[in-house]
């Protein structure tokens, strides 16, 4: 990572802290007030060497007085400058992670494709923290060693400035050191933070296939890979906290060289001009204390450099390509639910093969229409693409005779109610599961869970509609989850409704019960099913056989059957027969 990288880096940091500029700015000036009696610690310890030692100088009793008003005086100042500097840091962090969830709302839907959950969750909820944490200790460190160095070295400037010009002699050599050391830090916490993110996904994998790992008994295969990644994170941490151990005795090593000779110029200095002890006690614990707080800078580069690395993942994640939404055109009630694919070819990137060849269907208004095929025949792209998830390479859908790419992606979803055999559900209740981002209507809620056979189930819940389900839905039967996920899908009310393997989870008693239920709004919602399980669609208006993203055959159960194509074999090879 070049020095360019790290101050745009830091540059886009600071969106986030600006808005809370003033407890930054505060934070400054109580430090700045700590630091302004740094240099009167040295001064006072002069004075005592210096007329101290002469009787009645000055009472004994003003000393502890003195003192200790002066570190009082310090640890207001640093207090005050604490908490304002945890007052910026937690609300930039909460800003911080706005807009990555933001970013995260908007992202295309190719990148979800890539991306691993727990990247995501590490990126969002972990590393803002972590970032603002290191560049802000980087900061407080800067405030409460830096600005009284600088003090100090004003200081020594007004004491003897021959000797602190050439105390300034080892700096260009320290910055090479340091420049060195930095170096190796970069390589390492880039390596570092890779494979912590690696770490990350494989737990994250382990807690979501916890019931594919114990039916094959996966237990000590599983444990040996996270092992071997584990091993490389250590392997990476070590290494980045060796190269930053490094830091401190190397610049340690090249101040020690720089003030033994400044101390052994003071002495000489003093003895051929005769300046008395006290001058020379002043110069030289304002420079002890100069070099002890250089010391606590020279730390500084290693948290830095991770911070940096770390922001730069989540920068990705902000920079990762957006959803594309170039429609403008709302309409301005529900549709009609007329829908027509014409000529239609989809092919995804680094695909071998198209998943739509051209294809021409339509899904006529109030009709039940199912998709039936193997595989990779385009069932799933075709309501990828009515979605709007992704734009046709060719070709054309419009909904009610307007193309759907001039509609606005928010106008185009809420025709649609989906029911996909991927069920996702949130941690929270039943009631707000079902009324997802609506506004809740009890008639509504109840009808839905009678619908999608569920009312008796959720009555006997200890609170209702308003027990927890659980981290999707891990407190509910598999067939449960599947109701849940279509009542949520009859709440919304929309034209269209599209079920996508909807049913496969259920028993036989709650499939005839769903059919029953959506068999009333047939004629009045458009209905597209997608089914493996062929007995299931025999009454549908329209059935559409589709094969390598084309357009096999259509017609419904009596007509495909009587003209014994591929559908007719399909059914004849789910029922057994020859």
């Amino acid at each position: 990572m070049s020095s360019d990288t790290n101050v745009s880096t830091a540059q886009r940091l600071g969106k986030f802290v600006y808005p809370h500029r003033w407890g930054a700015l505060l934070t400054v000036l109580a430090y700045v007030g700590a630091a302004a009696t740094e240099p009167m610690l040295p001064k006072l310890i002069g004075f005592v060497f210096g007329e101290g030692f002469t009787k009645g100088a000055f009472p004994i009793w003003m000393i502890p007085v003195v003192l200790i008003g002066l570190y009082l005086m310090r640890g207001l100042f640093g207090f005050a400058g604490q908490y304002l500097f945890n007052w910026t840091v937690t609300r930039s962090v909460m800003d911080f992670r706005a807009a990555l969830v933001n970013a995260l709302l908007r992202l295309d839907a190719q990148v979800y494709t890539r991306m691993q959950p727990g990247t995501a969750v590490s990126k969002v909820v972990n590393d803002p923290q972590q970032i603002l944490q290191l560049i802000g200790d980087i900061g407080m460190s800067v405030l409460r060693d830096g600005l009284p160095a600088v003090a100090m070295l004003g200081y020594l400037f007004y004491v003897n400035w021959q000797l602190t010009l050439l105390s300034l002699v080892v700096t260009p050599l320290m910055a090479f050191v340091m420049k060195k050391v930095n170096q190796r830090m970069r390589l390492m916490a880039t390596r570092s933070y890779d494979s912590q993110l690696l770490l990350v996904n494989k737990v994250d994998d382990i807690t979501r296939a916890w019931r594919v790992v114990r039916q094959f008994g996966a237990a000590g295969y599983e444990r040996d890979r996270f092992a071997a990644v584990s091993q490389e994170v250590r392997r990476n941490n070590l290494k980045t906290a060796t190269a930053g151990a490094l830091a401190q005795p190397l610049s340690q090593l090249v101040a020690s060289v720089g003030l033994s000779f400044i101390i052994c110029v003071a002495i000489w200095q003093a003895r051929t001009t005769g300046s008395g002890v006290q001058a020379f006690v002043e110069f030289v614990t304002a420079l002890l204390l100069l070099t002890s707080r250089l010391r606590h800078l020279s730390d500084l580069a290693a948290p830095f450099t991770r911070a940096t690395v770390i922001a730069k993942g989540c920068f990705e994640l902000m920079d990762a390509p957006k959803e594309v939404d170039t429609g403008t055109r709302e309409l301005p009630g529900p549709a009609q639910g007329d829908i027509a694919m014409e000529q239609v070819a989809l092919t995804y990137p680094g695909a071998g093969q198209a998943a739509l060849d051209g294809l021409t269907v339509d899904f006529r208004a109030g009709r039940t229409t199912a998709l039936v095929g193997a595989s990779g025949a385009g069932k799933s792209s075709i309501i990828h693409l009515l979605l709007g998830f992704g734009r046709p390479d060719a070709g054309r859908i419009t909904l009610d005779g307007i193309d759907i790419q001039t509609l606005s992606r928010a106008s185009l979803r809420r025709q649609f109610a989906v029911v996909s055999q991927d069920i996702v559900l949130f941690d929270d209740s039943v009631a707000n599961n079902i009324a997802y981002a609506q506004p809740r209507d009890e008639s509504r809620l109840e009808a839905a869970l009678r619908a999608a056979h569920l009312w008796d189930f959720v009555q006997g819940l200890p609170e209702g509609v308003e027990t927890a389900v659980g981290a999707n839905g891990s407190k509910l039967s598999g067939g449960q989850r599947q109701r849940l996920a279509i009542a949520r899908a009859l709440y919304k009310e929309a034209p269209v409704w599209i079920f996508d393997e909807a049913t496969s989870a259920l028993d036989t008693e709650s499939e005839r019960a769903v059919q029953q239920a959506l068999a009333q709004w047939a004629g009045r919602k458009t209905l597209i099913v997608i089914a493996h399980r062929l007995s299931t669609i025999r009454d549908a208006d329209a059935i559409h056989v589709l094969g390598a993203g084309r357009l096999i055959e259509t017609g419904t159960h009596a007509e495909l059957i009587a003209r014994d194509g591929a559908y007719a074999a399909m059914v004849r090879a789910q029922a057994g027969e020859p």
